[in-house]
């Protein structure tokens, strides 16, 4: 039999010579060979997504190397659309939410061939289904094909059933070769912010990969996958200047470092070769993570810590509801959970920046809702309140500047 490993790998690369932005993507997807899948898929574990192997499926069910590099690729797509964070089944059926993500991404597969029982609008010729459609518009048609074919059922009606609702029987009788098992919003709120971690790291993949694209294969990529990650990069831009509120909030307190260095002579600074000067902040930033604190807050929150941090600012996260959680240095990427959901006291971020002086803070940043009462102790610091677009604004956030996130445009 031959390696799934290398049999992936070969695939992948073969998307390089036409595709190159789905090779760049999968190069930096998690591959996992296992049988606890029927077929492939795609997931997520922590806070990284996984694509997910059956090699049986692979090598011996996939015969030819289009097929191999349709399916590798359909997987592809189901993570650019965001599939896997969609499924919420309180909402939807699973099963006719599968075939309407299958309808959704099978119209960007291209030259490659899909296997024989792939989904395809044409399978539904009396829907009339239009193309570059979000699976909750397919969803809602199949779901008001399968209630009218349950009531002519129901009814005993001797009409002939449309030609739809046939192949829509049939496919829901059939494996496919995507599984989806892997899908859904789970119940667990620690889980819910895993996943929110493990999309927030694919968004970064997905930027990156179009990123590597060199331009004259950028062609390639359709236009509504332009738009999707047009939106990711402005939906993680922070809100706030960092780089003008840095500036004038912590100008007084900005360090000056000299390193030595082996480069020429510095054209900015004047200084002879060996010598390098380096400006820097160091932050404290904190995180209302208490319970009146959405998840699309925090994502809201961690887009600003991003945005900090990428101005060259040395950055120590405090995760606080009424305490302090936990304390870590941010490098760039988001952690896996993020600890408390209780209700909001600020003053357990200032005694801890109090008791902490020898770690001299230039400033702090409080991101919160603003939803508590006013502090007691004051901060060793300046200090900036960063609210939430519907938080509290109040006079009760003292000993400092505030500032408001405008509201989302989504």
């Amino acid at each position: 039999m031959k390696n799934v490993h290398d049999e992936l790998s070969r695939c992948i690369i073969q998307m390089l010579f036409k595709e190159p932005f789905f090779n760049h993507l999968l190069s930096g997807i998690v591959r996992t060979i296992t049988e606890k899948i029927p077929t492939m898929a795609v997931g997520f574990s922590g806070n990284q997504v996984q694509l997910l192997v059956n090699e049986r499926f692979f090598i011996k069910e996939l015969r030819s190397k289009t097929n191999r590099v349709a399916v590798v690729k359909h997987e592809a797509l189901h993570l650019l659309f965001k599939h896997v964070f969609r499924m919420d089944l309180e909402k939807y059926d699973r099963s006719l939410f599968n075939i309407a993500a299958d309808l959704v991404v099978n119209q960007f597969i291209g030259s490659w061939d899909l296997p024989d029982n792939a989904v395809t609008l044409d399978k539904f010729p009396d829907l009339s289904l239009e193309p570059d459609q979000t699976v909750e518009w397919y969803y809602d048609r199949l779901h008001k094909l399968r209630k009218d074919c349950q009531k002519n059922k129901s009814r005993k009606s001797s009409t002939p059933a449309p030609k739809s609702a046939k192949a829509l029987s049939e496919i829901l009788g059939k494996p496919t070769h995507s599984d989806h098992s892997t899908w859904g919003i789970p119940k667990n709120v620690e889980e819910q912010v895993k996943m929110r971690a493990a999309e927030t790291e694919l968004e970064r993949l997905i930027i990156q990969a179009r990123d590597r694209t060199p331009n004259k294969d950028r062609g390639t990529i359709p236009g509504v996958i332009n738009d999707l990650i047009d939106a990711m990069i402005e939906r993680r831009k922070p809100q706030v200047d960092w780089r003008r509120a840095l500036r004038i909030f912590t100008s007084s307190s900005r360090r000056t470092y000299i390193f030595s260095t082996v480069h020429r002579i510095s054209k900015r600074y004047g200084t002879r070769p060996g010598i390098k000067v380096k400006r820097y902040q160091k932050l404290a930033v904190a995180i209302d993570t208490s319970g009146s604190v959405s998840d699309s807050d925090l994502s809201l929150f961690f887009a600003e810590i991003d945005g900090i941090y990428r101005q060259g600012a040395e950055v120590r996260v405090i995760e606080c509801d009424a305490e302090i959680q936990r304390t870590y240095d941010y490098k760039g990427h988001l952690p896996t959970n993020v600890g408390g959901r209780g209700g909001t006291v600020f003053d357990p971020v200032f005694a801890f920046l109090r008791s902490n002086r020898l770690i001299h803070y230039d400033a702090c940043i409080y991101l919160t809702d603003g939803c508590a009462d006013e502090p007691v102790i004051r901060p060793p610091c300046p200090l900036l309140w960063v609210i939430t677009a519907d938080g509290s604004i109040g006079g009760h956030l003292l000993y400092g500047r505030r500032v408001q996130l405008p509201i989302s445009a989504e």
